[in-house]
């Protein structure tokens, strides 16, 4: 007996090695750049206030949300697990307004639906027990007290802003979809906001839109299927901020500028 759990535990202990050398190799950053400092996969979702699926358009001052589960956590948390069983670690990203949908032909016979959303925010939370909805039961919407309140509770370890969030939804002149967002960020605080500072980075991805009202699948290829109320799937990440040091100076050297 004393055996089987000691083969038990080791097997045990070389699962954990193969998860924490797989999440880290993701990690690995491109020369001289500073890389991925956190992502999120299957487990993230957006909806808007003002959102109509069948154009992809987002009307002037909708409010978009996306909350969702991150996946891997590379420098500076690297300390952190993603697949604790007694953590979560869910985000939300609010209080991002619409400038409305722009749309734009391209190709033969294709469309590209471009959004941008001002003023949003962004907050990160370590919270137990693991509760927020995954893909495999996410509910419609809206669901109160399920959304977004299972990715708001616990501790935020971290929290910033966010410049103009452009999302970008291509229908191809075959019919398939694409789509992606951007958007700096900068964090302001948080428990372990001292990891990182102030310093500004990307934070990008892919953004799966929701199928155009098609009441029969197949659906188009590129787009994601949701329950009722949700907009788009993005997955993607934060790279890890880069802080410019300040470089002390004399007004002499400020007016050589100038000349």
């Amino acid at each position: 007996m004393k055996r089987n759990i000691g083969v038990a535990a080791l097997l045990g202990l070389l699962a954990t090695g193969l998860l924490a050398t797989a999440a880290t190799a993701q990690c690995n950053p491109p020369p001289n750049y500073p890389g991925m400092m956190i992502k999120f996969d299957q487990d993230a979702w957006a909806y808007e206030t003002a959102y109509t699926t069948s154009t992809f358009s987002s009307a002037v001052g909708s409010q978009l949300t996306v909350v969702g589960i991150a996946s891997v956590f590379c420098t500076p948390f690297l300390d952190l697990d993603p697949n604790d069983p007694n953590t979560e670690y869910t985000f939300i990203w609010d209080n991002l307004t619409s400038l409305g949908t722009i749309s734009k032909p391209v190709g033969a016979s294709g469309m590209q639906y471009t959004t941008k959303y001002l003023g949003g925010g962004f907050r990160l939370y370590a919270g137990s027990p693991r509760n927020a909805p995954t893909a495999a039961i996410l509910p419609s919407l809206p669901a109160p007290g399920v959304v977004p309140d299972l990715y708001v509770d616990g501790t935020m370890i971290l929290q910033g802003v966010l410049d103009t969030l452009t999302t970008i939804v291509t229908r191809a002149s075959n019919g398939n979809y694409s789509g992606s967002f951007r958007a700096n960020y900068q964090c302001t605080g948080g428990t372990l906001y001292g990891r990182v500072g102030n310093g500004v980075n990307l934070l990008s991805g892919l953004w799966c839109a929701v199928p155009p009202n098609n009441p029969d699948p197949p659906y188009p290829i590129g787009t994601c299927v949701h329950p009722a109320g949700w907009s788009a799937h993005p997955s993607g990440k934060w790279d890890t901020p880069i802080t410019v040091p300040v470089k002390p100076s004399t007004w002499g050297t400020i007016k050589t500028l100038y000349r």
